[in-house]
């Protein structure tokens, strides 16, 4: 059973769904938890806020009315056992198969775009997150969901992103010591 303090949803939110788009947002990192609430609240979306794929998949038992999944790839418990959103998006596939779930992906590993992709995400993300990619992902895919994954614009749009992370990352990369120069250590 989740507690209360596991699970923080938003004032606004309304069992009925019919204030607006209720987002759930998991990670294992309680500050990227709050930055991410942060960025769907200010934009007037309601959220939802779970820390492992177990309390997610509660949370979208509990909450029918969840249009949008946005999960981190790689969870660490405080037990140390690992799980990933690619099983979270799986098990929710075939819990809810009648739920129009969209489901964007987070990481600061580019090479999680293929398990995304293949797991049936219509968007991935890399880390540390740009606010305003993240809200142009939710306004393009809410409700969008299973529809969206045999979209090959979304795989051209997901590729190029994790080649400029993957570029971006190289460019910061400091250069090794040259070694080999004769130099006495």
């Amino acid at each position: 059973m989740i507690s209360d303090e596991e699970i923080k949803m938003t004032d606004k939110a309304d069992p009925t769904g019919n204030v607006g788009l209720t987002v759930l947002l998991v990670d294992d990192d309680k500050e990227a938890l709050e930055e991410l609430q942060d960025i769907v609240e200010l934009e007037g979306w309601n959220a939802i806020i779970a820390g492992s794929v177990d309390m997610a998949l509660e949370v979208l038992e509990w909450y029918p009315y969840v249009g949008l999944v946005v999960s981190d790839v790689h969870f660490v418990d405080p037990s140390g056992d690992t799980s990933s959103g690619f099983q979270l998006v799986s098990r929710a596939q075939a819990r809810f198969p009648d739920r129009d779930l969209s489901y964007i992906m987070t990481s600061g590993d580019p090479w999680a775009f293929d398990g995304s992709a293949q797991a049936g995400a219509v968007d991935f993300l890399s880390k540390p997150l740009v606010p305003d990619d993240l809200i142009q992902s939710i306004k393009a895919f809410a409700g969008k969901g299973a529809a969206q994954t045999d979209n090959p614009d979304r795989d051209e749009n997901l590729l190029k992103k994790v080649q400029d992370t993957t570029q971006a990352m190289h460019d910061e990369t400091p250069p090794t010591p040259a070694t080999g120069t004769g130099a006495v250590v």
